[in-house]
């Protein structure tokens, strides 16, 4: 049986507008345009993963053009879980995540990220009280997710978050999340 294609639903790139907000100016829209999607019009139900790997990829250099990839690709991911905030689903998401505390949410992490795409898988081992290890997959850019996290653990309610990239292996990341 042949695997469905990986995609990403509507709301990701609406959060994904959403953080770029006031930064999205015509030269955005022409960048954004040549990955396929056109950030002006109705957005689609989903795009395929290239689409958002690409308008990722976009939005980084848009707001971080100076820094490298992965960094800028953590402010993305900040950015977005709060525009994420603003769809109808993420404002449900992010509801519920402030209901649930830091521990319970890392627990529904794949529920989570299945809100966005249809493909992400998440394994978590805890370590200690406020100390977990999330293994995600496939991940395409280790950065975004780094960001997306530490915003995560923030609504929860953790203080103090840090999340750090503990290993890549292909399409694989092992992340380390801490907070006081």
């Amino acid at each position: 049986m042949e695997s469905p294609e990986r995609v990403v639903f509507q709301q990701s790139f609406e959060g994904l507008i959403r953080a770029l907000g006031s930064r999205m100016d015509d030269d955005c829209v022409q960048r954004l345009r040549q990955v396929g999607i056109d950030p002006i019009r109705p957005l689609a139900v989903a795009y395929p993963l290239e689409v958002w790997v690409g308008a990722l990829r976009e939005a980084a250099a848009t707001l971080a053009p100076q820094a490298p990839l992965d960094e800028a690709a953590a402010l993305v991911g900040h950015r977005f879980l709060h525009g994420y905030g603003g769809t109808l689903i993420g404002r449900a998401l992010l509801t519920g995540v402030r209901l649930l505390g830091p521990q319970r949410m890392l627990e529904r992490m794949t529920r989570n990220l299945r809100t966005g795409t249809n493909y992400l898988e998440a394994h978590l081992e805890q370590q200690g009280p406020t100390h977990y290890v999330l293994t995600c997959r496939p991940v395409v850019i280790v950065g975004f997710y780094v960001g997306l996290f530490s915003a995560g653990l923030e609504i929860s309610g953790a203080q103090q978050p840090v999340v750090r990239v503990l290993s890549t292996d292909g399409d694989t990341a092992v992340y380390d999340l801490t907070w006081t």
